[in-house]
């Protein structure tokens, strides 16, 4: 989730699942020559702000990327939005309306994840854990596997503690964390941490401070970078047939909440950011080379998610900027290729 985080507690009050119609499968057009490169596994909050149900049919859209499992995870607790202990369950049903809109039910794992931050010592088996580690463990598959999380990382955490191997195995790609001193300078009247990392503050403190998984990060000084137009929306995403009145739809209906106030004209999509550093690689030397990162010596967090510096700790990217031309235009031709494919 990648909203600004003045208006996050508000604006997920209150999104409730809408049935989506089944439709044929939407597929993306192009090359044949045009084949997987990686192994993505997706974590999001569905349920909550859509902009996790853009990136999600983007991926889904992208021939470079083989969607191998769906996680639906939670929120903070006690968000009114969805029932009380059914956050992840939420999530999860989200995502299985968007296949059906896309005409894609049953092709995917979808899985609810936790429905609450971590406690104290090794979490019990899941079915989210037990996803991330057999797909983590294959041996015989030689395709690069990015975990993309744009919400908490409870999952992930839990599955690195019950198998620490999976660490070797997969590159983190996450939404979250607030700004770097020095890199950039956080928003007006923002919150100490940021949103995605407070969701479970002590799976963000193992997965960063603890194990040795790859991580490229974009804070929330990047991810609000991802911002496009409602117009736009209109012209590029509605225009584009029953899976872009969806998606718009989802938007439209954060608008028309009264408690979260006026958002503007504008909309950060910022978990689509996974798109671009995952699907949207340089031919050559594969790279998302577009977008621009600094390494930085990976930190730990302390129990308020903030960072503490930690001149040892292993190279992390920390991304500053992406590339929201390549992002959001990539995103609107799929769309509309792909509802011209299905006549």
């Amino acid at each position: 989730m990648a909203a600004s985080d003045c208006t996050r507690r508000s604006l997920l009050i209150a999104l409730a699942a809408t049935a989506g119609s089944t439709l044929a499968p939407v597929r993306a057009a192009g090359p044949v020559a045009i084949r997987p490169r990686s192994r993505v596994i997706l974590d999001n909050d569905f349920a909550g702000d859509p902009d996790g149900l853009f990136q999600m049919a983007h991926h889904l859209l992208s021939p470079t990327t083989e969607v191998r499992a769906i996680i639906g995870s939670h929120l903070h607790t006690g968000e009114a939005f969805v029932s009380k202990g059914n956050q992840a369950a939420a999530s999860a049903t989200k995502a299985r309306e968007l296949l059906a809109t896309m005409g894609l039910t049953g092709r995917y794992p979808v899985i609810a994840g936790a429905e609450s931050a971590l406690g104290s010592g090794t979490p019990p088996a899941s079915a989210a854990s037990d996803a991330i580690i057999a797909e983590a463990l294959k041996a015989d598959d030689k395709l690069p596997l990015f975990y993309c999380a744009g919400a908490g990382l409870t999952d992930l955490a839990t599955a690195w503690l019950r198998e620490p191997r999976i660490a070797k195995r997969l590159t983190l790609v996450w939404i979250g964390g607030p700004e770097y001193p020095g890199l950039w300078y956080p928003p007006p009247k923002a919150e100490p941490s940021e949103y995605n990392l407070t969701i479970d503050i002590e799976a963000a403190q193992i997965v960063f401070g603890k194990s040795d998984i790859e991580i490229w990060q974009v804070p929330r000084s990047s991810y609000r970078q991802m911002m496009v137009g409602y117009q736009e929306l209109l012209d590029k995403v509605r225009s584009t047939g029953p899976l872009g009145e969806y998606l718009v739809g989802q938007i439209e209906k954060v608008l028309r909440m009264p408690s979260i106030g006026n958002l503007g004209e504008v909309y950060i999509l910022g978990d689509s950011a996974l798109v671009t550093l995952t699907a949207l690689m340089s031919p050559w030397q594969p790279d998302p080379s577009s977008s621009l990162y600094v390494m930085r010596p990976c930190p730990n967090i302390d129990d308020k998610g903030e960072y503490v510096d930690r001149p040892d700790g292993r190279p992390i990217r920390v991304y500053t900027q992406i590339d929201t031309r390549l992002t959001f235009e990539d995103l609107f031709a799929k769309l509309r290729h792909a509802h011209a494919a299905r006549g």
